[in-house]
C-alpha cells in the first residue's frame, strides 16, 4: 500500500516550461556557488588549523569547536547478530532529496 510522502511545503502546480526554467535556474545557482563553497571551505580550514576558539571579525564571528561522536561499528554488530534479528529491527524512513547535474545532450 502506497503512502503519501509528508513534505514541509505545500505542493505547487508548475507547467512543463516553468519546471524547465526552474531546473535551469537551480543548476546555474549551483554552478555559481561551487567556487564560493571551495573558498569557504579553504578559509574555514585555515581557522580550524588555529584550534577551537571563538574568532571575531568586524561583522561576523566563527566558532570553531571540537565535536566527539560515537558511532556504532555495524560490521561488528552484523558479525554478532543474525540477519533475521537485524532485519526485524530495521527502521525505514522516506524523505525527498534532490541532486543537480549537467544535462546530457539528447539523441534525436
Amino acid at each position: 500500500m502506497a503512502t503519501a510522502l509528508k513534505t514541509k511545503t505545500a505542493p505547487v502546480s508548475l507547467t512543463a516550461e516553468q519546471i524547465s526554467e526552474l531546473v535551469d535556474k537551480i543548476g546555474l545557482l549551483k554552478a555559481q556557488l561551487a567556487p564560493m563553497e571551495d573558498l569557504l571551505k579553504a578559509d574555514m580550514n585555515k581557522l580550524k588549523a588555529h584550534g577551537p576558539e571563538r574568532y571575531l571579525g568586524k561583522l561576523y564571528e566563527v566558532n570553531v569547536y571540537e565535536v566527539t561522536t560515537d558511532r556504532l561499528d555495524m560490521e561488528a554488530v552484523r558479525a554478532k547478530l543474525s540477519p533475521q534479528f537485524i532485519s526485524a529491527h530495521n527502521k525505514t524512513t522516506t524523505s525527498l532529496t534532490a541532486k543537480v547535474g549537467v544535462r546530457k545532450p539528447s539523441v534525436e
